[in-house]
């Protein structure tokens, strides 16, 4: 299954997909970790010291409806997420069935940035609203490790990475 990693600009922390946790770029440990099932893209505005293709969506959304009119399936995984599994991939992997899938927590919340979008999506006013015009199969959030949804938004978030990152690739 191809995999997209969307690299935008961040306004609370410019640069944060090339912020180093545990030496390595974020964006690389998502990138390698991604390349375990297949192809592996990079969308980005920015320039970037990876292999990226241009992207030339406003937002998110309309990046994801984009995807959807040219691919039957495929995977979205924010470049600021890098603490998801090989078990994590396995499980959303071994749930899709055809129809786009995202793991849910308790509260409803969903995951749009760790999922697997099928078919052509109907667009809404953000990605869970498309989601939800387009059906998705909900996959229970508990089931996936601990920080396989920890993104990094800001300095703080950095801070903890790495004290996560220290548990995880030593």
């Amino acid at each position: 299954m191809k995999a997209y990693i969307p690299v935008k600009t961040s306004e609370r922390l410019p640069g944060k997909h090339l912020m180093k946790i545990c030496g390595r770029p974020m964006l690389d440990i998502v990138r390698e970790k991604l390349s375990q099932i297949g192809e592996v893209v990079i969308l980005s505005k920015l320039n970037i010291p990876f292999p990226y293709e241009y992207d030339h969506s406003e937002n998110i959304m309309e990046l994801v409806y984009g995807l959807s009119m040219t691919n039957d399936s495929f995977m979205i995984v924010a470049g600021d997420m890098p603490f998801f599994t090989p078990k994590d991939l396995n499980i959303i992997l071994s749930a899709f069935s055809g129809k786009s899938i995202v793991p849910v927590h308790n509260n409803g919340r969903m995951e749009p940035l760790f999922a697997i979008y099928s078919g052509r999506l109907e667009m809404g006013t953000n990605l869970r609203d498309m989601l939800r015009r387009s059906g998705f199969v909900g996959i229970d959030a508990g089931l996936f490790s601990k920080n396989a949804f920890f993104n990094v938004n800001t300095q703080s978030d950095l801070s903890k990475a790495n004290e996560i990152c220290k548990n995880c690739f030593e």
